[in-house]
């Protein structure tokens, strides 16, 4: 098969990215030569990969709008943080006749964490470790050793999807350091070897590393297939997935659609972002939103200026590409205000501040912003916050209404009615009635 250009796109981030994803897709202006007019079975040859489940349940339903039909033959959508082994099982006998996929299993969340508490007993007594009080400063306990295990295991999937070897933490901590830093080290064996031996004893392994494979079994059969295939909203931050990413860039069907890349960042500020990549004494912006986008074009192969938009930008990327501007490079804002001043007004418009007096003052204001949204046809409207008691504050204001918002972040189990009873149950059988 002859070389392709790589094909990528970018969606400004003033832009509905599902909205135009999906009508750019219907309409051919990712340039795949599908779906042919009036053939109600073309998009069901292409896969679209999304990056979360959520998001794809909502592709589903604006498909429907852009076709204004009750129903029709969508293509295969799959969330990329969740291929799964009957997902590629089913695709390559679709167009083979068969799978060939062996990947070893892993455990269940519960159960994994359960094994790693028992090692992290048999290391604690091991260890003996007490203050001069005679505190145990390990967990020495059933319930406390499961909490850690919990914490090891967020720590072991950050290894695993990230690709770092545990070697690495070798030279992390200098030996004339508190010799509880040395603990630290010894403790974090029951990662790199006492974890290693049980999975192979019992032919398993971790999950991250499980979906990395089924990542890679992924791209390779990409690589066979002849269907279009588009990937859509990943950065490509983790290392596994931008491989895939890279694998669908390049296939003669294939396109890649990123969220927001910043084309008004001059050259300079754009290199300085990678730091390394470009200089070695350089240091890079790991925390910089455009540093996983800008490593994804350089393992595709492609220049920033090669990346088609799908839609116009509207004007607020230049100003907040430019408040994001590495700290080295920001010297350059006095020279760049005359570019940047005809574009505020209209980034600025339709912005508004509140301030406040208080917290219910402030998720009375917002839901007051929602309920005005939703009386408006063909609106809709979103409050994005990381204050979990803000966004429960404007739910309950919203439901004095009788407004049922969705919650993307979900409710804990012990705040839901099975919950409560739950634990009232438990109360109850513990410690009696009063």
């Amino acid at each position: 098969m002859p070389p392709v250009s790589p094909r990528v796109f970018n969606i400004p981030a003033s832009a509905p990215f599902l909205p135009t994803l999906i009508g750019a897709l219907v309409n051919d202006k990712l340039g795949l030569g599908f779906p042919a007019p009036g053939d109600p079975l073309a998009l069901a040859q292409a896969t679209l990969y999304l990056p979360t489940r959520r998001a794809c349940r909502i592709a589903r339903d604006i498909f429907l709008d852009t076709n204004k039909q009750q129903a029709a033959i969508l293509p295969r959508i799959v969330p990329l943080g969740h291929i799964d082994e009957d997902e590629i099982d089913f695709a390559q006998m679709a167009v083979s006749g068969g799978g060939d996929l062996d990947i070893e299993d892993t455990l269940r969340p519960f159960q994994r964490n359960i094994a790693l508490a028992e090692l992290i007993l048999k290391w604690a007594k091991s260890q003996g470790m007490r203050a001069e009080g005679g505190a145990a400063l390990v967990a020495n306990s059933p319930a406390s050793a499961f909490r850690l295990a919990g914490d090891l295991a967020h720590l072991m999937d950050d290894m695993a999807t990230r690709q770092v070897p545990w070697d690495r933490l070798d030279s992390l901590v200098p030996a004339d350091l508190d010799v509880y830093w040395q603990k630290t080290l010894a403790f974090l064996k029951i990662a790199r070897e006492a974890w290693p031996q049980f999975l192979s004893e019992n032919n398993l392994i971790e999950p991250a590393v499980r979906q990395n494979k089924l990542i890679a079994a992924e791209a390779a059969r990409l690589e066979r297939s002849g269907a279009p295939v588009i990937a859509a909203g990943s950065t490509g931050s983790i290392p596994a997935t931008a491989g895939l990413l890279e694998t669908i860039a390049k296939l003669p069907k294939g396109a890649v659609v990123l969220p927001g890349l910043d084309t008004d960042l001059d050259e300079d500020a754009w290199r300085a972002i990678g730091g390394k990549a470009t200089t070695p004494d350089h240091p890079s912006h790991p925390t910089h939103p455009q540093f996983a986008m800008q490593a994804l074009l350089r393992l595709i192969g492609i220049a920033r200026d090669a990346v088609q938009n799908l839609a116009p930008p509207q004007g607020r990327e230049l100003l907040l590409s430019e408040a994001m501007r590495p700290a080295e490079q920001t010297e350059r804002w006095h020279g760049r205000l005359h570019e940047i001043a005809p574009h505020i007004d209209m980034a600025m418009q339709k912005v508004a501040i509140i301030e406040a007096a208080n917290a219910e003052e402030e998720a009375l204001a917002i839901a007051v912003a929602l309920r005005e949204a939703i009386e408006e046809k063909d609106k809709t409207a979103a409050l994005i916050t990381p204050d979990r008691a803000l966004a429960r504050r404007v739910l309950a204001a919203l439901a004095r209404w009788n407004i049922e918002a969705d919650d993307s972040a979900g409710a804990d189990l012990a705040d839901m009615p099975a919950g409560v009873f739950a634990r009232l149950v438990a109360e109850t059988a513990l410690g009696g009635l009063a």
